[in-house]
């Protein structure tokens, strides 16, 4: 990761650490769509031969040494595409915290 893709990637949290902070339903899923967005952005440094998402989370278990971090790592892509495909999907409060501390420990992994 370059110094400007670090920098970049510690605004995005920032971002989602302040929607998660407002307690709003709609706060909560756009602070998950983030988080996930901004995985992705890593992974697509990491992985820029792969066309999508689920292709380049493949490629990347290599690099997680604890498996159940991996695991939630896609336990929280899944729901982010439940969030955003899903008509009337909820995403409670206390799930979306669980989501947001996955995808956070995955970009210590990743970067």
């Amino acid at each position: 990761m370059s110094s400007l893709d670090r920098q970049q990637i510690d605004q995005a949290w920032v971002k989602i650490e302040t929607l998660s902070r407002v307690g709003k339903p709609s706060a909560w899923r756009e602070a998950v769509i983030e988080a996930d967005k901004l995985v992705d952005f890593v992974l697509k440094r990491r992985f820029p031969g792969r066309e999508t998402a689920g292709e380049r989370l493949k490629e990347a278990k290599t690099l997680f040494s604890d498996r159940g971090l991996y695991e939630n790592l896609w336990y929280a892509h899944k729901l982010r595409n439940e969030l955003v495909h899903t008509v009337g999907f909820e995403l409670p409060s206390t799930e979306a915290k669980n989501l947001l501390e996955y995808f956070k420990r995955a970009l210590e992994v990743l970067t």
